[in-house]
């Protein structure tokens, strides 16, 4: 897995009042190639609500283990399940690799955005 290869960072919606709570999500490393965990962080609402979910890299297999989405999805199965998003005041969690993944809508930040060349403007 490495944090140059794809998008390691993406938004989703977690349960919560109304439709739900945006979340950006993100794979934290120990170097480019071995990730530590995912970091939950939102802003709606009563402030600002972060959890992480840690993992080991000896426990990732398969495409879990070479993939930022499969991670982050795994992840956040996890916190849905065990309603983790509740629970920011209690710490950090172990990642639990028998965790159904997410199947929800889960939308990469920063890929495909290119710069663009500034706009012109000439006096008519």
């Amino acid at each position: 897995m490495s944090s140059v290869d794809a998008s390691s960072s993406f938004l989703c919606t977690l349960p919560g009042v109304d439709k739900g709570i945006a979340y950006h999500v993100a794979v934290l490393f120990v170097d480019a190639a071995h990730p530590k965990g995912v970091r939950f962080t939102s802003f709606v609402g009563g402030g600002r609500r972060s959890f992480e979910v840690l993992t080991e890299v000896a426990s990732l297999q398969g495409a879990i283990a070479s993939s930022c989405e499969g991670l982050c999805r795994l992840a956040i199965g996890q916190a849905i399940r065990d309603h983790l998003y509740e629970k920011t005041r209690e710490g950090d969690y172990l990642l639990d690799p028998d965790a159904a993944p997410w199947e929800g809508e889960l939308r990469p930040v920063g890929v495909g955005a290119t710069p663009r060349r500034p706009r012109q403007h000439f006096p008519g």
